[in-house]
């Protein structure tokens, strides 16, 4: 088996400069059948679906042909390579493919164990005329990231020619200049599917950080909204600079649809201009309205929705307020939610696993406004003072029975019969619901302890 040319992999891990290769292969080095330097840990192709093609190669000997004819794609990964951090790549192919047959780029950041955004798909057959022919895309590497594997993703070939790969060279680029745009002009869109008109495009873009994941695989991922209403919030896939809400930030990255989310990716700047600023005001909707494209990755209130499921796995709950049931996630927050119980929840927008979500940030964002089997009606019920912080007077009558729950549900306080006086020196700051119950009817009331 020929090896002339084996890759050659960059190990400087200081400043890059511009033009510096981290990879040049010719795919004439072979190994048990598989081209050294490839077949990274984060290649999912089968090794029987990668083959050695020894004629009509352009550089050295050999080229590999890859099989995929199956819709999804399959990863062809370089070994890990040295990268800098902030760095813009290109990705130089030399290939050819049937028709029919697609192909982008990747990153796999080994450092954050997570995937940069993918380049858009080459048709082959299309750009290559079925010549071997040059194509180039370019990868963002995070500014965090010092190592990872660049990824070749192939997908609907056909099993007798696949896509025939000659060369590969990978080099240090000029970065792309980004285009200054609002939240606004990226997720505004009236046709489904809702493309943006900046996908696969360089933006800098500014906001305020409204939530940040503190749980799971988008653990400090975050959202940024510029300002209220629909439209004005967008997730950023990015997860190594601290941020707290309030932040104001300035994010430059490439806008990218993912499963056609619309987020921030290949992020290579994050500017923190001020912290501790107001949130925008969350947009008060119907938990069916939560899936509308203008919601997404937007600060939302959905009110008086009952708890219809207070298990729906992995810690979510479900909530519901007659319009159509809406999954609660806890990956900002986790609550315990009663069956039955009715809540107000804030929280941000988000698509996972193939269903929009709400997430809350704080206990603050979950309030219960109703209690399981109790309406509100107009029955007679006063407090004074409220806001309170020594003793609240309630009027109720003689043979009313008077609860005080916590927002949490919790019962912290219960009488039976004429109390007029009920000492809150001991209550937590924060917002109480006071259920009057009597043999005929039931009322409740929110009373705030400061």
């Amino acid at each position: 088996m020929n090896k002339l040319y084996t890759l050659i992999i960059g190990l400087t891990v200081g400043a890059a400069s511009f033009g510096q290769v981290v990879v040049e292969s010719d795919l004439s080095s072979w190994t048990a059948g598989l081209p050294d330097g490839w077949m990274g840990s984060k290649s999912s192709i089968a090794p029987g679906d990668v083959a050695e093609q020894t004629f009509g190669a352009m550089h050295g000997t050999s080229m590999a042909q890859l099989f995929n004819p199956t819709t999804s794609h399959k990863r062809f990964t370089t070994q890990d390579v040295a990268v800098t951090g902030g760095e813009t790549y290109e990705v130089k192919i030399w290939m050819t493919g049937t028709p029919g047959s697609e192909l982008r780029t990747g990153f796999y950041d080994a450092t954050n164990d997570s995937y940069n955004t993918y380049g858009a798909y080459f048709d082959v057959f299309a750009e290559t005329g079925g010549d071997i022919t040059m194509l180039s895309q370019t990868v963002v590497v995070a500014p965090t990231c010092t190592n990872g594997q660049f990824i070749l993703s192939l997908r609907n070939t056909d099993d007798v020619v696949g896509i025939v790969i000659d060369s590969v060279s990978i080099a240090v680029t000029a970065p792309v200049v980004a285009e200054e745009v609002s939240i606004y002009d990226i997720q505004y869109s009236t046709t489904a599917p809702y493309i943006s008109d900046y996908a696969d495009m360089v933006v800098a873009t500014s906001g305020i950080v409204t939530g940040v994941f503190m749980t799971g695989a988008d653990t400090d991922r975050f959202f940024i909204q510029d300002g209220d209403g629909a439209w004005n919030g967008i997730y950023v896939y990015e997860n190594g600079t601290p941020l707290s809400l309030g932040d104001s930030v300035t994010v430059t990255g490439t806008v990218v649809e993912f499963f056609e989310l619309t987020e921030i990716n290949a992020v290579t700047s994050i500017v923190v201009h001020s912290s501790d600023n107001a949130l925008p005001t969350p947009v008060e909707i119907m938990t069916s309205e939560a899936s509308n494209e203008e919601y997404e990755g937007v600060l939302v209130k959905v009110m008086d929705a009952a708890c219809t499921n207070d298990d729906a796995g992995f810690g979510q709950f479900e909530v519901n307020d007659g319009s159509g049931a809406r999954l609660i996630d806890d990956e900002m927050f986790a609550y315990s939610p009663v069956i039955g119980n009715y809540y107000a929840i804030t929280g941000v927008t988000f698509l996972s696993f193939g269903d929009v979500k709400i997430y809350p940030r704080m206990i603050e964002d979950i309030e219960v406004t109703g209690y399981a089997g109790i309406e509100e009606n107009a029955s007679a019920i006063s407090l004074y003072p409220n806001p309170a912080n020594t003793f609240v007077k309630i009027t109720a009558a003689a043979d009313a029975t008077i609860v005080i729950y916590s927002m949490t549900g919790e019962v912290v306080y219960s009488a039976n019969g004429n109390v007029n006086m009920v000492d809150v020196s001991e209550f937590a700051t924060g917002v109480y619901q006071v259920m009057i119950s009597t043999a005929t009817a039931t009322a409740t009331e929110r009373l705030i302890v400061q």
